[in-house]
């Protein structure tokens, strides 16, 4: 991989994993669709190894007569990575045809990518599908899946299995991912868990959350990691779990964290995971396909908090 086209570049993901693969010397250009003035863009990625490029997702299609007019050469090791997914106030929000429009972006980025001699497409998803897609396949359940976010998961299905037919049809690679919850460092980002353990570190009073799904919290850098080597040495048609194989329930990690900060190791007693929550998120197909390896779980991370 000499070259890379990430859409949704300005967002966490997105944006992280372009400026991962600049510093390993892959030639990276960015996708957003806000229109940036030089200086944004050098304040924001702040790399020779990056350029910009305003398109929507609508128009994702135009994508090849918009890098000609800019002069860009993918060349013949590029790989087109898709974080793009867009809602109103956030990713998850809008009624359907809102959520599906994007499942409709994504399969034509496919194209495009193909159109651009693009080696290999990597679409990110989300742990919400395996959850529906086990929920739907479990013919013992008699009531309808239902969720918060209902319209965003199934889009994110349909996104999946309408990019897969696609790249068949196109004959490119296709690797898709999946995350729970990429978190920045820095807890700079907005969000539930990045506010929440900011309320933990000064001292301020939160309510705990009741939720007994399991999440699993991954550093920014290591999912940065994980992009870089499944560019470089992701399989065609496999589906990776981008995580850290420990997740835990909200509560649980608030109070670790909360429990870190007395001096205390927590306490055992958290609710585990079982056999079919363990296979949902395996890291095994990652390491040994890429050779991946964790560089900080959440544990680590905290420690560095309450150095801070």
């Amino acid at each position: 991989m000499k070259k890379a086209i990430i859409t949704g570049a300005t967002g966490l993901v997105g944006l992280s994993v372009a400026k991962y693969l600049s510093n390993k010397g892959v030639h990276v250009l960015c996708l957003g669709r806000k229109q940036l003035s030089n200086t944004e863009i050098s304040n924001k990625f702040g790399s020779v190894n990056i350029e910009y490029l305003s398109i929507k997702m609508e128009d994702i299609l135009s994508l090849t007569e918009e890098i000609n007019k800019i002069g860009w050469i993918p060349g013949k090791s590029c790989v087109f990575y898709n974080f793009a997914w867009g809602g109103h106030d956030k990713l998850t929000d809008g009624n359907f045809q809102d959520q599906f429009n994007n499942a409709i972006y994504c399969s034509n980025a496919v194209l495009s990518a193909k159109n651009l001699g693009c080696t290999k497409f990597i679409n990110s998803g989300t742990l919400e599908e395996t959850y529906a897609e086990g929920f739907l396949k479990d013919t013992k359940k008699n009531t309808p899946y239902t969720s918060s976010q209902t319209d965003y998961t199934i889009s994110k299905l349909a996104s999946r299995d309408m990019c897969k037919m696609v790249s068949y049809l196109e004959k490119i690679d296709y690797i898709h991912t999946r995350l729970s919850v990429p978190l920045d460092s820095q807890l700079k980002y907005g969000g539930y868990i990045s506010s929440v353990l900011t309320k933990i570190n000064d001292d301020i009073p939160y309510e705990k959350p009741n939720n007994t799904q399991l999440f699993d919290i991954i550093l920014i850098e290591d999912v940065s990691k994980a992009f870089y080597l499944i560019g470089m040495k992701g399989k065609n048609k496999a589906d990776y779990f981008v995580g850290t194989s420990q997740p835990k329930t909200l509560r649980q990690y608030f109070e670790i964290f909360e429990q870190s900060k007395k001096g205390i190791i927590h306490k055992t007693g958290y609710r585990k995971s079982n056999k079919l929550e363990n296979k949902i998120f395996s890291i095994v197909n990652l390491i040994n396909d890429t050779g991946f390896e964790l560089s900080s779980n959440f544990e680590e991370f905290i420690k560095t908090l309450n150095k801070s």
